[in-house]
This record gives C-alpha cells, sequence and structure tokens, in this order.
C-alpha cells in the first residue's frame, strides 16, 4: 500500500497526514449521526494523506478544518443524508460520481451522482480510489 500512495501523492494533491485523534472524533461524529464508522483501510490510508484533491476532484479527509482544497468526511456526510439511517459513506467526488464506502457489503464503489447507480464496485480500495482521482 506505501508504494501506491506515493505513487499517488505524486500526481494529486494530499494533504498532512490525519492523527489518530482526528480519525477518532470522525467516528463519533459518524456514529452519533447513524453513520457508519471509516473503514480500517481507509483510516490507514487516511493516516498516509489526510484527504486528496486533483482539479475537480475530492477524496474526503477526517477533521479538515478552514482548508479549501479538501474536504471533511463527516461533515460532509452528516450534512448529504441530514438525519438518515445509510449503510455506506461518500468518501470523495467529482462532478460526476461518488467514490462511496458500502459497510453491509463491505465494498468500494463509483457511482452515478445523480441516480447512484453503480459504475465500478471492489473490496479493495485502491482501483476505485485511482479511478475517481483519475490516477493512470
Amino acid at each position: 500500500m506505501m508504494q501506491d500512495m506515493e505513487r499517488i501523492k505524486e500526481q494529486v494533491g494530499c494533504n498532512e497526514p490525519a492523527s489518530d485523534a482526528q480519525i477518532k472524533i470522525c467516528n463519533i461524529k459518524l456514529k452519533q449521526n447513524n453513520l457508519p464508522e471509516l473503514p480500517a483501510e481507509y483510516a490507514e490510508v487516511l493516516k498516509i494523506c489526510n484527504g486528496f484533491s486533483n482539479e475537480d476532484v475530492f477524496v474526503f479527509g477526517a477533521e479538515i478544518k478552514n482548508n479549501n482544497r479538501f474536504k471533511d468526511i463527516a461533515e460532509f456526510n452528516i450534512a448529504y443524508f441530514a438525519d438518515s439511517q445509510v449503510d455506506w459513506l461518500i468518501l470523495g467526488e467529482d462532478d460526476f460520481f461518488y467514490f462511496i464506502y458500502d459497510a453491509e457489503q463491505k465494498k468500494y464503489c463509483i457511482a452515478d451522482r445523480d441516480t447512484f447507480d453503480e459504475e465500478y464496485s471492489n473490496a479493495d480500495f485502491m482501483m476505485p480510489l485511482e479511478y475517481i482521482l483519475r490516477i493512470e
């Protein structure tokens, strides 16, 4: 994973690593709002790069404050789902797709922003992450 992350960091904007405290606070906020916690492997990615950006693409981080270049996963999902209980988290977005973690199915998906039709899914987060960030 480290080699993949270094390759990604060379191609897109990468926020400073998240601390264990930031990840814990994010999970508390998600749980308080009836949303699933961050998947463990994604939490590990946040410890390397706490959010990504690439032109009009954002992959969210934990406890992002006062930063227009990166978005906060808890704030985004809490606002988006507004007291609904769902089994998935939106981890990132571009103009056309969402990068989603489906906690019930334990898989990562790329889904159409308007219809939520699944374009692609995988149990491993790396391929959908590279897809949404447009990494070749």
